[in-house]
């Protein structure tokens, strides 16, 4: 019996492999994360000895849908009230240019190639990427990495191979490795810090975390980090326009936050970054752009969007020089 259960034991760790990966000509790496910026080259190995063939496939969360742990805000019956892990849609897609090789280099092509229709949110420079290698041996056995199947009751597995590609080192280039991962309304710090899903304020802690290398515990609200940050201003933006002048890099800097409450008696609600002046004149105004998550995944929109109009605060990001 021992005899047995050891050769079972054997042939199933003989059937599961991962994809292994270096940046550049750096050294191969055996983790299931890679970060690098779009000026690096990252290549993939799928290190299988008598593979007959070899496919490779992109997974793909739906980005497009709206996903929830509790209820949103403006549902009438018991808005906020937890309701379960949302169920995330993946969906697997071949790579054909990849087929049978046991060493790939992921492109700015490929990832195009593979944009699902009807989604704006799909980014194909910047963000995650999640990966699945199968290979079948010329005896018929079929070895595979994580992947599909590896859908927990959180969302997908962390084990599944992810590549991140970052704007720079800084903490707004750790932000947009956060493009592609879903929008969760209400998620959990296991989900914002291993790319399951996130919501506004989760991002913006998830990113910190991901950058100093630590666990995203404790589990942020919008009003939680009004509270905890400092606010350099607070005003009023109505159809996307400030009612007071403020300056670029004076009264506030690229990567500061701003958090709004819709009505005057209301709460905090909703939290973003500021991101870019985008007509160069130098004061925030409509045409000025933010970077923000929920119930959208992570994406850039500007004030004239209508997302913050209301009270709003612009808080100190500690990190946004890092």
């Amino acid at each position: 019996m021992k005899k047995i259960f050891f050769t079972i034991l054997l042939t199933q760790l003989l059937l599961s492999t991962e994809i292994e990966y270096k940046i550049d000509n750096g050294k191969i790496h055996h983790n299931h994360t890679a970060y690098l910026t779009p000026s690096e080259e990252l290549t993939m190995r799928f290190d299988v000895t008598d593979a007959k063939s070899i496919r490779w496939y992109q997974i793909i969360p739906d980005t497009s849908k709206f996903y929830k742990n509790a209820n949103y805000p403006w549902e009438k019956k018991n808005p906020y009230k937890w309701c379960g892990y949302g169920k995330i849609d993946y969906k697997r897609v071949p790579i054909k240019a990849f087929e049978n090789k046991k060493e790939v280099l992921l492109t700015s092509k490929i990832l195009k190639e593979n944009r699902p229709k009807n989604n704006p949110y799909y980014n194909a420079k910047l963000g995650s990427f999640w990966f699945e290698a199968e290979a079948t041996l010329k005896n018929g056995k079929i070895i595979k990495s994580k992947g599909i199947k590896n859908v927990e009751r959180k969302g997908l597995s962390p084990k599944v191979f992810r590549v991140s590609y970052m704007l720079d080192k800084s903490y707004i280039g750790y932000l947009t490795t956060f493009f592609n991962v879903p929008g969760i309304f209400g998620s959990m710090p296991y989900q914002s810090r291993n790319y399951i899903g996130v919501d506004c304020a989760d991002v913006l802690v998830a990113t910190s975390k991901v950058m100093r290398h630590e666990k995203n515990e404790k589990n942020y609200n919008v009003v939680m980090l009004v509270d905890t940050l400092k606010i350099k201003k607070k005003f009023s933006i109505i159809d996307g326009k400030p009612d007071v002048t403020l300056k670029w890099g004076k009264a506030f800097k690229k990567g500061d936050f701003i958090a709004v409450k819709y009505s005057p008696n209301g709460r905090y609600a909703h939290i973003g970054m500021l991101y870019g002046d985008e007509n160069g004149n130098g004061v925030l105004d409509e045409n000025d752009s933010f970077i923000n998550a929920g119930p959208n995944a992570l994406n850039v929109a500007t004030l004239k969007s209508g997302a913050f109009n209301g009270t709003v605060v612009i808080l100190n990001n500690k990190d946004k020089e890092k």
